[in-house]
């Protein structure tokens, strides 16, 4: 039975180890290793990544949309119009895409998602679980622009044209037409993002004259200046809103992960598999986050149809400073 001593005037568990399990609330002092513990609730950057399905195909620059259980991969390079559905368990093939073309943006659910882009393209397409409809096309053809919102109201960040000038253009679509909106303060490309239509993230990647950590806010009307990535990179995945939001892999971090609770970035654990040119899009959220395919580390770059998923445990066990 634990017995109880009065540690700083309140009565706390006074232990040799600690408990082989332990409930949300429950403080004690380990007296083998003189420290003060207890267990909290799990949260989002305590998370791991883990072993998802794998993709019945492996191209590069695919576009993505969805969560952890329902997600969404399409598109990739030279040409691919394929487009692949996952429950959680594993991937299947969906209805194709009605343009095949890499370096699209995907965003939205599994239900109601948005593909926009390309190498670089005008055109955009929804898709409502069953099949992909093309709709009004953007203003500007682009290509690895950041893509958030969903099949009725989406937003297109930047990205890069021909022959490879990098935008500050930022276009919105309201289930009907788009219409460019405020400009980012630095033009990029192959960046994150995270967030809706009205309420965004554009995460890192290229602004042209080499990699940035800069991040951005779109309230609606206009971007801000953020709290910086602690590592630049482009081609990496990303998912979550403006107030908490995973960024993880790409070039040159490949298995590098990046937590966002709303006011800074902090480094978490690394994926299992080292690589870039991840589904592009605000894919996953920071609590149920998704990193799909890519292409590898290893001689001579293979593209992969691995998927690993983010976890978070219900609980954890924290050490307290006393003073």
């Amino acid at each position: 039975m634990a017995t109880y001593k009065n540690i700083k005037g309140f009565g706390i568990q006074y232990l040799d180890s600690d408990p082989a399990t332990s409930n949300v609330g429950q403080v004690w002092f380990n007296s083998t290793t003189k420290t003060l513990k207890g267990t909290v609730a799990g949260g989002g950057s305590a998370g791991t990544w883990s072993s998802g399905g794998d993709l019945s195909n492996s191209y590069a620059y695919t576009g993505g949309a969805g969560t952890q259980g329902a997600a969404l991969s399409f598109g990739g390079y030279p040409n691919i119009a394929t487009s692949e559905g996952y429950n959680g368990t594993s991937w299947t093939a969906t209805n194709i895409l009605n343009t095949g073309r890499p370096q699209l943006g995907g965003s939205g659910a599994q239900t109601a998602a948005i593909a926009v882009g390309g190498q670089p393209s005008t055109a955009a397409e929804t898709f409502n679980g069953t099949s992909w409809t093309s709709v009004p096309s953007l203003a500007t053809a682009r290509g690895r622009s950041g893509v958030t919102g969903d099949s009725s109201s989406a937003l297109c960040a930047g990205g890069f044209t021909n022959p490879g000038t990098y935008q500050a253009i930022n276009e919105k679509y309201d289930g009907s037409s788009w219409t460019e909106v405020g400009n980012l303060n630095t033009p990029r490309a192959n960046q994150g993002s995270a967030g809706t239509s009205t309420a965004a993230l554009t995460i890192s990647g290229n602004g042209g004259s080499g990699r940035t950590v800069n991040v951005e806010q779109w309230d609606g009307s206009s971007w801000t200046e953020i709290a910086d990535v602690n590592r630049s990179r482009d081609n990496a995945g990303s998912g979550g809103t403006v107030t908490t939001a995973l960024f993880f892999g790409g070039e040159p971090s490949g298995e590098n992960t990046e937590y966002y609770d709303g006011t800074s970035w902090t480094e978490v654990a690394n994926l299992a598999t080292d690589r870039y040119q991840i589904s592009r899009g605000n894919v996953g959220t920071a609590e149920l986050g998704i990193c799909i395919g890519g292409t590898g580390p290893a001689g001579p770059n293979p593209i992969l149809t691995a998927t690993e998923e983010w976890v978070i445990p219900d609980t954890l066990t924290k050490t307290f400073t006393v003073s």
